[in-house]
């Protein structure tokens, strides 16, 4: 065994603790990457709801709305009152959940009317991701709802071109319609 001569044992020193730290900082990068998905993550659940509720086109004063959503197995819901214009706002809804990049988790909307003891269901949608799409937010930004409207099938652009259409049920009109692909009786 060879003897090493005293400068060269403070190198070997500084290249064994360059390399622990090196592996450490390493090690730490992997595993941020690789648990990342157990840190919180703000997700937009719903954007701005502006609306008006009516009844045979009359406005519908005192009516509650209600904002269901849901992300995964947690809910979180709200509501307000429309005024005597039967209008309603209902502002952005953003949360911090733990997302996993490694599974699909269903998302859904729900907004219903609470009027004259019934619970009508005036928009519906799902899909296996965020509901977070321009399309959504446009025609979310101007709906005005007529109780007696029959349901309509609504098929509307996700964020891709090519992605197939985000299919959601309404009873209402919406002001920016145009972002509306397809439209059916449901």
């Amino acid at each position: 065994m060879r003897n090493l001569s005293l400068w060269q044992k403070p190198l070997l020193l500084i290249a064994v603790a360059f390399s622990a730290v090196l592996f450490i900082v390493l090690s730490q990068q992997v595993n941020a990457d690789m648990f990342g998905w157990l840190k919180k993550t703000e997700l937009e659940l719903s954007p701005e709801i502006k609306g008006v509720v009516t009844q045979d086109g009359k406005p519908v004063a005192g009516a509650k709305v209600l904002r269901l959503l849901t992300y995964s197995d947690k809910e979180f819901n709200d509501s307000t009152t429309t005024d005597e214009h039967g209008r309603f706002y209902l502002p952005t809804k953003k949360v911090k959940l733990k997302v996993s990049p490694m599974f699909d988790t269903w998302a859904s909307q729900i907004l219903e009317v609470e009027y004259a003891d019934k619970k009508i269901e005036i928009w519906s949608a799902g899909a296996t991701s965020v509901l977070d799409y321009d399309s959504i937010k446009q025609l979310l930004s101007g709906i005005k709802c007529e109780l007696s409207a029959p349901v309509i099938r609504l098929g509307i652009p996700r964020q891709s071109p090519e992605s197939p259409l985000l299919w959601m049920v309404s009873s209402c009109d919406f002001e920016q319609d145009y972002v509306i692909h397809e439209k059916e009786l449901n």
